[in-house]
């Protein structure tokens, strides 16, 4: 995509939960060509999110969302999706998450590759294993081919306004997190499109930082991942690859 987007075209859509020191280190590794809005979903932070974001947000093109409990991470990233329709008419959303670092290439990769022909969602890939320090993925040189596998990575991944349109939202009811993210890739396959991660896009993941270092939001999390799993199986006839169903059992007849 050689044109540049129109303002409000690109959102930027991320749901945080404390670890604000990572908040700190990925926002200036934000990079694009295209004009963005940057719209931050805090979700009940109690570590000093709440009055940095608040600074963030007298910055133009910046719009801090504070709810008072963690709303989760699918709906997180559905409200913030429809804010940015609502109030911008968004065509491309780029959803991160807070403790990963960008290559400077990475946003403007995505917007390419989710725009192709029957892709519906696009990820970067991580390089946390392949290089020595975090930082080291900002001045990585880029591969000459471009590889596209059928493996999205939701930790950092890019929507179309068509993917929307057509896929819909993420299900709710997984919640706070696990398996909306598979729900999401199956939904995809299901109506013949593709999730793809692409290894021209890069970025460092420091990995799942909200569990690791939040007891409280742990004990939750391990709790939902036993009933997300449950409800999946549920929904699909089956775990992520073993699903049966061509229509989730709430729509069947």
């Amino acid at each position: 995509m050689e044109k540049i987007l129109k303002e409000g075209q690109l959102a930027i859509v991320m749901p945080v939960l404390d670890c604000l020191n990572y908040t700190k280190q990925f926002l200036p590794t934000i990079r694009t060509k295209h004009p963005y809005k940057l719209i931050i979903i805090n979700n009940g932070s109690t570590d000093g999110t709440a009055n940095f974001l608040d600074r963030l947000g007298k910055l133009e093109d910046v719009i801090i969302i504070h709810s008072k409990e963690n709303i989760g991470c699918g709906p997180g990233w559905n409200y913030g999706i429809k804010y940015a329709i609502e109030n911008f008419d968004s065509q491309f959303f780029f959803i991160p998450n807070n403790d990963i670092l960008l290559h400077p290439e990475a946003i403007d990769t995505l917007i390419d590759c989710v725009s192709l022909p029957g892709v519906a969602l696009a990820s970067a890939t991580d390089v946390a294993g392949q290089v020595v320090r975090a930082p080291d993925v900002l001045t990585l040189d880029l591969p000459k081919h471009g590889i596209l596998k059928e493996a999205p990575d939701f930790s950092c991944f890019m929507l179309s306004r068509e993917t929307i349109e057509e896929i819909g939202y993420f299900d709710e009811k997984f919640y706070p997190a696990y398996f909306e993210d598979n729900d999401y890739h199956y939904r995809i396959n299901l109506a013949g499109l593709k999730g793809v991660s692409t290894n021209k896009a890069l970025y460092f993941h420091y990995g799942s930082r909200t569990v690791k270092e939040g007891k409280e939001i742990k004990k939750t999390v391990n709790l939902a991942y036993l009933a997300n799993r449950d409800y999946y199986i549920r929904k699909w006839g089956g775990k992520p690859g073993d699903e049966a169903f061509a229509f989730s059992f709430d729509k069947q007849k």
